[in-house]
């Protein structure tokens, strides 16, 4: 059910802002994309992580999911999300200078109260894309969160540009890469690797880091398509590449790494 409900809201809003207009009537729908994104993507890992019956060595089991740890996992996300997010508002510091519109949602000390969502969710998907190279506990950990934060940055640099061109949030220095400042994606690099330590060092199967894959390409080329109707033409070129990326990790994944379940 969930998962037809988000293709669905994804494909309407996609048509509607690569080649129309969001209508303003229908404007909490941007945030409300955020809050579904996030939520399937937190059920993907929840439903997709390896069981303890997975016939793989003992060193490598992953540690047992319920939903209540993952519940923690995504208010500790959410919190830690906003909290960088007033950072950078109120401060300048991490992302650079910049403030929000209400596009989004009712802000909260001057930030959506959707952002934390939008970091569970570019945290979560991140992690459907990594790999564990047969590691486990806090070296998975921090493997995971090196990953999380570049796959977080790479789609950033397709993200951010369009969502300043929409009005979302505007930047008061300009600069950088379409008016972003290059500050703030190494601003998402940390935010992104430290808020994925919030989340259990599980393994996932081969079914979830397909649906995982699909996600991201399919939010990337999203947001890529929107930058070329915007006139920002490098954006799509980055969302090709990652959407060549994940599926190489994809491939590299079914060969090698994990189970196919």
């Amino acid at each position: 059910m969930l998962r037809t409900v988000f293709w669905g809201w994804y494909a309407i809003g996609a048509l509607l802002l690569i080649f129309f207009s969001v209508p303003k009537g229908l404007q909490f729908s941007n945030g409300l994309f955020l809050v579904l994104y996030a939520v399937y993507a937190g059920e993907r890992i929840f439903k997709g992580y390896e069981r303890h019956f997975v016939a793989v060595p003992s060193a490598v089991y992953s540690p047992r999911l319920r939903p209540v740890r993952l519940l923690v996992s995504a208010a500790l996300i959410w919190t830690g999300g906003m909290a960088v997010e007033w950072v950078g508002v109120h401060t300048g510091h991490l992302f650079g200078s910049y403030g929000y519109s209400e596009i989004l949602g009712p802000l909260l000390y001057g930030v959506p109260v959707t952002l934390g969502f939008a970091w569970i969710a570019v945290v979560c998907n991140a992690v459907l894309l990594c790999r564990d190279f047969g590691l486990s506990g806090w070296r998975l950990r921090l493997l995971r969160a090196v990953q999380v934060g570049s796959w977080a940055v790479l789609l950033d640099l397709v993200l951010d540009p369009v969502a300043h061109a929409r009005g979302f949030w505007t930047w008061r220095d300009g600069g950088g890469f379409y008016g972003v400042p290059v500050s703030n994606f190494g601003g998402w690099l940390i935010a992104g690797s430290l808020l994925s330590l919030f989340l259990p060092a599980v393994r996932i199967t081969g079914r979830a880091a397909r649906h995982g894959t699909r996600l991201y390409q399919a939010v990337i080329l999203m947001f890529g398509l929107i930058g070329l109707r915007e006139g920002l033409p490098l954006c799509m070129v980055i969302a090709v590449i990652g959407t060549i990326l994940a599926e190489g990790g994809l491939r590299y994944a079914r060969g090698s790494q994990i189970p196919k379940l």
